[in-house]
């Protein structure tokens, strides 16, 4: 029978090469097999153990609460335990190996057969089929077609993680483009890096506070890094675009950063994946003084001013390191602000932000 099948390679395996990673198309694959071969359910799941990717489940057939059993229980099946004992044997009856129907005997699933094969590089994927009371068992012919699928199931699966590898990475440098001049890195939960730019790896070379060892994002401080490794570890159970943050105190007189994480949203297999941007109140911007001067008439003491503006001093800090009082800091702001016609220091920086 094996020799016959890998001289017969599956018509749907093609099909299934076809959908690529659109999981409807692949869906609508399985319900045609399901429908030829006079099954009541059936599925395909993916178990990606190396990766990160998590687990795909292609079903037709199947409720939405018989879905979520499913991949909640899914190890337990018998397919499974088969595996873990005898290896890849290919597709199988169930009563040749219990004297139940599968995980879904509960569901009113009588008769099934399936298989669990090794992906390199990846995990397992399994293939199953499932038949109700009040059909007939699976005969030797019913087996031909899944069996002939299950020899390509670890190739096609492959492909499939390949895929979304692929896809993984071109959003991700998507984003690192789009936040360009934003100190931005893409790490997992554990705070493996995938992605930084030259601005987040430009502030942690400056800030010894915040360390990229082998790929790893840690901080120097025990405290720190466990706060770090919490607020990554709680974006498992958090909506993709959450954010939280975390902040870094500094020596040498320097305010601490501010690190915000957000889960990424906008790709459906992006929810171990999170977004960090470092902010530095030190360095929030460059701000061009001498190009709102050519716009409008400030004297050195005005531009002065509004550098120290832009660093986020106060005015009482500002006037304590120009060694003069507050009203004169205020008077001088109160003349930057009539000539460049703001009304507030937000709308002032805001000015200075949109052409520097």
């Amino acid at each position: 029978m094996l020799q016959a099948t890998l001289l017969r390679p599956s018509p749907y395996l093609g099909q299934l090469y076809e959908c690529g990673i659109n999981d409807s198309d692949i869906n609508l694959v399985l319900e045609g097999m399901r429908r030829d071969s006079g099954s009541a359910l059936s599925l395909i799941l993916l178990r990606d153990e190396e990766k990160h990717f998590g687990v795909r489940l292609f079903s037709s057939g199947l409720s939405e609460v018989q879905q979520h059993y499913y991949l909640q229980h899914h190890r337990q099946d018998i397919w499974f335990n088969h595996y873990l004992e005898k290896g890849c044997k290919g597709v199988v009856k169930a009563d040749s190996l219990s004297n139940k129907a599968g995980l879904l005997a509960g569901f009113g699933a009588r008769f099934a057969i399936g298989g669990v094969c090794r992906v390199n590089g990846y995990g397992v994927s399994s293939v199953s089929s499932y038949r109700e009371t009040h059909q007939s068992d699976f005969t030797d012919n019913d087996i031909l077609p899944w069996e002939s699928l299950y020899f390509g199931l670890a190739a096609w699966s492959r492909h499939y993680w390949n895929m979304v590898g692929l896809e993984s990475q071109n959003y991700q440098l998507q984003q690192l483009v789009k936040h360009q001049g934003r100190a931005i890195a893409i790490v997992d939960s554990k705070g493996s890096i995938h992605y930084s730019n030259s601005a987040f790896n430009r502030l942690a070379d400056e800030n010894p506070e915040v360390k990229m060892l082998q790929g790893q994002l840690t901080m120097q401080s025990k405290e720190l890094q466990r706060q770090l490794k919490e607020m990554l570890a709680g974006f498992a159970y958090l909506l993709p675009g959450s954010s939280s943050y975390l902040s870094i105190p500094r020596t040498r007189g320097l305010r601490p950063m501010l690190l915000q994480a957000c889960v990424m949203s906008g790709l459906r297999n992006m929810d171990h994946c999170i977004e960090l941007e470092l902010r530095d109140p030190e360095q929030s911007f460059t701000p061009d003084i001498d190009a709102l001067a050519n716009l409008y008439p400030l004297t050195s003491g005005e531009k002065e001013l509004l550098l120290l503006l832009s660093k986020g001093y106060s005015s009482g800090d500002i006037a304590d390191m120009r060694g003069v009082k507050v009203e004169t800091v205020r008077s001088t702001l109160k003349s930057v602000f009539k000539k460049t016609d703001c009304h507030s220091q937000s709308e002032l920086l805001l000015l200075l932000q949109s052409i520097s």
